[in-house]
Parts: C-alpha cells; structure tokens; sequence
C-alpha cells in the first residue's frame, strides 16, 4: 500500500479485526453496515469508557472518502475534547489518529454490549441513542470560537464547517448562482456583499461560497460555468466587481481568498479583516450599515449606527 493510500484511509489494530467481522454477522445490529459504521460507534464507546489504546500494527479499514458531515464532525468533536483546544483541527493526522485509538479502546466493549443483549433491536436504537447522547455532550465541551480571521483561515474547511455558522463564520451556497431558479441571478452579489460588510463593521470573520446553510457542500462549480473561461482566476474577478459596486474600492484591500477542495468540490474560503473605518452597502441607491450579531448580519438604523460607529472607531 502505498503512503498516498494509507494517508486516504482509517485503520484498526490487526489483532481487533476479529472482533470488527464479528460485528457485521447476520445475528449482530451491525449486518450490512458499513464499516464505518462500526468503527464510529467503537469510537464513541471508547471514548465514553475512557479507553484509548494506541494501535500496535494498524491495518486499512475505511477511505476516509466515505465519512459525510457528520461523521466528520462527531470524529473533530472527540478530538476537540480530548485536547481542549480548537487547534488540534490544523492536524488532520492527529485527529484521526486520536479517533483510531478511541476505536481500538472501545471495540471490546462494544462487542461485549452487543452480544450480552437479546434484544438486537432495541440496542441498536440504545447505541444510537447513546452516540447521539455523546455528541451532544462532547459539543458541549469544545470551547467558545475566539480565534482571529488569520487564525480561523489556517483551519480546513472540515473544521470550519464543523463549528457551524457563528459570530466569525458564515456560509453560502454561491457568488451569483441562483439554485431555485437554476439560472445565473446578478442580485445574489449584493447577498455576499452585506454578509462581508457586516463582518468588516465588527471584528472579521471568514466567509465559505459552496456551502448551504446546512453545511453540504455545494461548491462554485454552478458559479464557473457561468463565467467565459470557467476559472477561479475569473471568479476573483467577478467577486472584486461585485464588491467595488456595493462596498466601493477601499474595503477590497482588506478582504483576501483563496480557493480549496473538500468532497471533490471547490470551494472559496474568503477571509475579511476587521476595517479601520466603517463600511455601507450601496442597496438600491440606500447607504445601509450592517454589523456581525450572532450568526446573522444584522441593519443597524439611522439613531444605533451612529453610537456604533462612535464606540467602535471612536478617533474618526
């Protein structure tokens, strides 16, 4: 197997594997699932136990391919909990390898309650329970997002679309596609535009185009096809344009992207600094200002923008 392989895939411990085929019997819950499947729910049983147990001689088990959003996040999540800090998610190795040895703790114990059940059944739902139950708990745990755009740039996407939409980070399914009318809609800009201005009235953040509001990603392909030459280059160009028309020219020296793959889609990862001054949406020849509340861009009106803007850059 070589390194590029191994690196693309999640392992168990040789001397476990009995133990994993045992699982995916017809007598077991597990018939017929993957073994992803089994993997997880070790995983979370080991790291409800206690129990990690490095591995001594790993063995291929699953492409990391096959885990969706979800199990990505309950795997970042075990991870963030187990190091108590958001910066483990910049080592992928490590994550995984943190998941792998939770997994090898656990397999015992979850043979175990599996087999000294009757009813398969009604365990099978239990363990769902229970995983549903942990990661709740573990979510719990991770600690508040506090990072800076820079820092919050060097995260993956998969640790960025894990942390859901927040105070720092935002999602969007495109630039100027319009997925209900499946067609290129030229208004959707002013969309990313007031989501960009509320972030530089506040403290930054970093916008994601490609994916919805419920983190699946979409990626800007819909978004290239429309363009002439179908290249990022070309859709840095249009992004520029769209924020000279609705922020003026200033506020694009402190916006910078950059354009990354997760699930074979690209996505652009769009970071956006803090500006020195304040910054209006040019809506329909309306100056609005907008600031960062929550997970939403919130209008601020003609008596609180004034008190903002004088609290917040109070040497203007």
């Amino acid at each position: 197997m070589t390194e590029r392989v191994t690196s693309e895939i999640l392992g168990i411990d040789s001397k476990d594997l009995d133990d994993f085929k045992r699982l995916q019997m017809r007598d077991s819950p597990f018939a017929k699932r993957q073994n992803k499947d089994i993997f997880l729910a070790a995983m979370v049983i080991g790291f409800k136990e206690g129990a990690k147990i490095p591995l001594r001689n790993k063995k291929g088990y699953f492409r990391k391919s096959y885990l969706n959003p979800q199990d990505k996040a309950l795997i970042n999540s075990i991870a963030v909990a187990e190091a108590k800090n958001l910066n483990i998610l910049l080592d992928e190795k490590k994550v995984f390898s943190i998941a792998e040895e939770y997994a090898t703790g656990g397999i015992k114990f979850l043979k175990d309650l599996v087999f000294g059940v009757k009813d398969f059944g009604s365990y099978s739902k239990k363990l769902e329970s229970d995983m549903l139950r942990a990661y709740e708990k573990i979510k719990k745990m991770q600690p508040q997002v506090d990072e800076s755009p820079e820092e919050l740039f060097d995260l993956s996407l998969d640790a960025l679309i894990t942390m859901d939409e927040n105070v720092n980070v935002e999602f969007k399914s495109s630039l100027f596609w319009d997925y209900e009318k499946r067609q290129k809609n030229k208004l959707m800009g002013i969309i990313v535009a007031k989501s960009i201005s509320s972030f530089m009235n506040s403290r930054g953040g970093i916008l994601l185009i490609g994916v919805d509001d419920d983190k699946n990603v979409l990626g800007i392909e819909k978004d290239l096809k429309t363009l002439e030459h179908s290249s990022t280059d070309q859709f840095e160009i249009y992004f520029t344009s769209i924020i000279i028309r609705y922020l003026g020219k200033i506020p694009r020296r402190y916006i910078d992207i950059k354009f990354d793959e997760i699930e074979g889609k690209c996505v652009a990862k769009i970071k956006i600094k803090r500006s020195p001054r304040p910054v209006y949406l040019n809506e329909k020849s309306e100056k609005k200002f907008y600031v960062r509340q929550g997970n939403c861009s919130q209008p601020l009106d003609v008596e609180d923008a004034p008190i903002y803007i004088r609290d917040n850059w109070p040497d203007l």
